[in-house]
């Protein structure tokens, strides 16, 4: 009996603080908020080639920036205690963050602006046109754009939201052998509509690499994954946005949304970022039908068919 007591007692304390911890992220979220690195952006900076994004240099005043670089939490918070090797991502999600005492309330503030229904607002506006362009039934899948309810991934369901957000505390770790790249080209997961990143690189990093590539398909066509990446050879860079500190990369996410990250050469420097996520309840896109085997398949099919045709005509008699 002192056993099943015990078990009880136990999950009512894991119980208690779970609730004493979303108590205090309610509490987080519904303090007094910073504006947001969207805040002051225009309609007119929205880029659409060669996908629709923006690039917002020093959105932040500079001495705010600094203030989060020097607050930036370090890698054991961010990675969760998780080893660390060579140029690899760790991202500190916003339930998280929101509800851990060692980050400070700086960076909490910042993490709240980010999360929240005037967040999503501010992104809808600027995007509506390409979103409505690229996803024609958008509105018929989710809803007008005008009505959408923001709510915080982990915390919020689609229940109760139709976007949730997250704002991530990101490292990628110091590159501590061979020079690497921590992701090449690829798009993001078919159920983000929105991707951003927010750069905060240290001022005593000198390393070189490191920059924010932008692609498009060679041939203008979707074509020559393998799962959400793509090789080298079916893409070019059109844009390499340098790796520096307040600077803010926004893109609105569909199978033309080729990004990754340049090679970055050896350094004791981790990469310092803030990861902006917009997710919706499915997925946008598919990407099956445009992977690199079914590719080869097709290709090959295609060379049989034509062989094919070519040795009936050849021991098929002319009857003319």
């Amino acid at each position: 009996m002192r056993y099943f007591a015990n078990v009880a007692l136990d999950s009512a304390r894991h119980m208690h603080r779970k609730v004493m911890h979303c108590l205090k992220i309610w509490s987080k979220l519904s303090e007094k908020l910073m504006q947001s690195l969207l805040s002051h952006v225009k309609k007119s900076e929205v880029l659409l080639e060669p996908f629709p994004h923006i690039v917002v240099y020093n959105p932040l005043e500079p001495a705010l920036c600094e203030q989060l670089i020097e607050d930036f939490p370090s890698i054991e918070i961010v990675a969760q205690g998780a080893p660390c090797g060579s140029n690899q991502r760790f991202s500190y999600p916003a339930l998280a963050s929101l509800g851990d005492t060692r980050v400070s309330s700086l960076w909490q503030k910042f993490v709240q602006a980010h999360v929240t229904q005037e967040f999503l607002n501010e992104f809808l506006y600027l995007f509506r046109e390409s979103i409505c362009s690229i996803y024609e039934n958008f509105e018929t899948e989710f809803g007008q754009l005008e009505t959408l309810k923001a709510g915080l991934r982990g915390f919020n369901s689609f229940d109760d939201a139709d976007i949730l957000l997250d704002a991530q505390i990101c490292v990628n770790t110091p590159v501590k052998e061979c020079p690497s790249s921590v992701r090449r080209g690829h798009v993001d997961l078919a159920d983000k509509l929105f991707a951003g990143l927010f750069y905060l690189r240290h001022p005593q990093d000198h390393s070189t690499g490191g920059n924010l590539e932008l692609y498009k398909f060679k041939t203008g066509k979707v074509h020559g994954f393998k799962g959400q990446f793509i090789d080298d050879r079916h893409i070019e860079c059109v844009k390499s946005l340098q790796y520096e500190s307040n600077v803010l990369v926004l893109l609105l996410n569909s199978p033309f949304s080729l990004h990754g990250v340049s090679v970055r050469e050896a350094t004791d420097f981790p990469r310092l970022f803030f990861n902006l996520v917009g997710e919706v309840k499915t997925s946008l896109f598919d990407l099956n039908q445009y992977q690199e085997s079914k590719s080869i398949l097709n290709a090959v099919a295609t060379t049989s068919k034509n062989r094919l045709r070519q040795l009936r005509k050849l021991t098929t008699p002319d009857l003319r």
